[in-house]
């Protein structure tokens, strides 16, 4: 079992969760309404702002997870909550502005990413150095490899492996393999062959697979969510996605199954996402996993997933979640991110004009 809590290593990771995934299925309705197009822009405008919101929040996890979705769907709104956050008093949230500056290239931000590569805290100097060797300076990055392999804390030792891999410095396998090898703890290591996988390394790529068709369901569901994160080309990894989509027990794996067929390209999970989105059938008698936990877990893993699919039938779905006066903040923050990127077509351009939505509308 994975036991180790690593919160700092991304706001994906935490949904996940390094804790048991035995939470029960069950789902609601579907929900198939296709968002007018008259209310696409304001939607977006309303995810911006509910990001903005948690990005200033009082609960550090909101916060962290609210830079990440920044980051990766709308760096040029999340430009000053970057700045905003990089002095913030919890490691953790300094690590995600730090990161997310780095991941964009923030190089407004280059001398205060220097002071805080000065941190007492190893955590945040790892994504101060990343950052750095992000934006050209590249005479620190070496302490990332020091970290990674010689010390004590293995949350420190996860997210240096973490930064490496973002680096996507193909000199850095060698050094990864080293470190895989000394590793004992199997949080680290999971983190190490994600890294590994980020650089197209086999060998981490083919043990995270098999890993994806554990029985234990907290590592299959982890592995599956770092090869999506790696999207590693070539049939076996799609083909355990396939698997993993139809034969599970639990919703986690299936749902991380369909977001690594999203990111492929694929839209085999549309249904299933769509349909967790409103889960609310918790086992209250689950030891260690309180039937909240499991409700944001899997309704965010749902978003996630609809966002790497990138459907914009989901639209409507996900505008009625996110207008839940019930809905958990932490999965407000998921939904919000999918809305921005399936509005923003997820790097092929604007949803506006795209037939696939065109067809959408015309199919109400």
């Amino acid at each position: 079992m994975l036991t180790d809590r690593l919160p700092y290593a991304g706001a994906v990771l935490a949904l996940a969760g390094l804790t048991p995934l035995f939470a029960a299925s069950g789902c609601m309705r579907n929900l198939h309404a296709t968002l007018p197009a008259e209310e696409i822009q304001p939607f977006r405008q309303q995810a911006v702002t509910y990001l903005g919101r948690a990005a200033l929040s009082d609960q550090p996890v909101q916060r962290m997870q609210a830079l990440e979705a920044f980051q990766d769907v709308d760096p040029k709104d999340g430009a000053a909550y970057f700045s905003e956050n990089l002095d913030n008093g919890y490691a953790g949230v300094c690590f995600a502005a730090l990161m997310a500056a780095g991941t964009v290239r923030e190089a407004a931000l280059t001398q205060r990413i220097r002071t805080r590569a000065e941190d007492a805290d190893p955590n945040v100097r790892i994504a101060a150095v990343f950052a750095l060797h992000r934006l050209g300076d590249k005479t620190r990055t070496g302490e990332l490899g020091e970290l990674l392999l010689k010390h004590p804390d293995a949350r420190v030792r996860a997210n240096a492996a973490l930064a490496i891999g973002r680096l996507a410095e193909p000199q850095s396998i060698k050094l990864l393999q080293m470190a895989l090898r000394r590793e004992k703890k199997d949080a680290v290591v999971m983190q190490i062959l994600e890294a590994l996988a980020m650089l197209g390394d086999n060998h981490g790529i083919e043990r995270l697979r098999l890993y994806g068709y554990s029985a234990v369901p907290d590592q299959a569901a982890l592995a599956l969510m770092f090869l999506a994160n790696a999207r590693p080309a070539g049939p076996e990894v799609e083909e355990l996605f396939r698997y993993r989509l139809d034969i599970a027990d639990h919703p986690e794996i299936k749902l991380q199954a369909a977001r690594g067929l999203g990111r492929l390209g694929y839209d085999s999970g549309l249904e299933l996402s769509l349909s967790y989105l409103t889960f609310n059938a918790p086992d209250r008698n689950r030891p260690n996993d309180p039937p909240e936990q499991q409700i944001i877990r899997i309704r965010a893993l749902a978003a996630l997933a609809l966002e790497a699919i990138g459907d914009p039938r989901a639209l409507g779905p996900l505008k009625t979640a996110f207008d839940r006066e019930d809905q958990p903040e932490l999965v407000k923050i998921a939904i919000a991110r999918a809305a921005i990127r399936i509005i923003d077509g997820g790097g092929r351009g604007s949803l506006f004009g795209r037939p696939t939505y065109q067809a959408a509308l015309d199919d109400r």
